[in-house]
């Protein structure tokens, strides 16, 4: 269960390994209930590694493997690719006093191999 204490969103660890695939065949039956394409992704990958775009059956397999080896020991989720989506940021800077701004948002959608090339944002 999910319990939200204001500031901090806490998730029981079994809630947390529901959302997770460990193995081939556990990724295989997810993606066939969602569907393809999907993403297949270590939650503690980053700068485009651990993450993988599936687009049948046939190579989930391989890719799987890839992003357990990429990153080690990660818990990996699996997701729908979302199409003709966009990648925005914002930028918040705040205190120890509950103050807080944004400082604006920015497109980071212009990416190779699933990390960021151009951030653009208002001059």
């Amino acid at each position: 269960k999910a319990q939200y204490s204001g500031k901090k969103i806490k998730i029981s660890s079994e809630l947390f390994k529901k959302g997770c695939v460990s193995t081939v065949e556990e990724c295989l039956a997810s993606a066939k209930k969602i569907g393809f394409p999907v993403m297949v992704k270590a939650s503690e990958g980053g700068g485009g590694k651990g993450i993988r775009k599936v687009e049948n059956a046939e190579e989930l397999p391989t890719l799987f493997r890839q992003v357990q080896t990429e990153v080690p020991g990660s818990p990996i989720f699996i997701m729908k690719l979302a199409k003709c989506a966009r990648h925005l940021e914002v930028q918040l800077l705040a205190d120890n006093y509950g103050n807080a701004i944004s400082l604006f948002g920015r497109d980071c959608s212009i990416q190779r191999r699933h990390q960021k090339i151009i951030e653009e944002a208002l001059a």
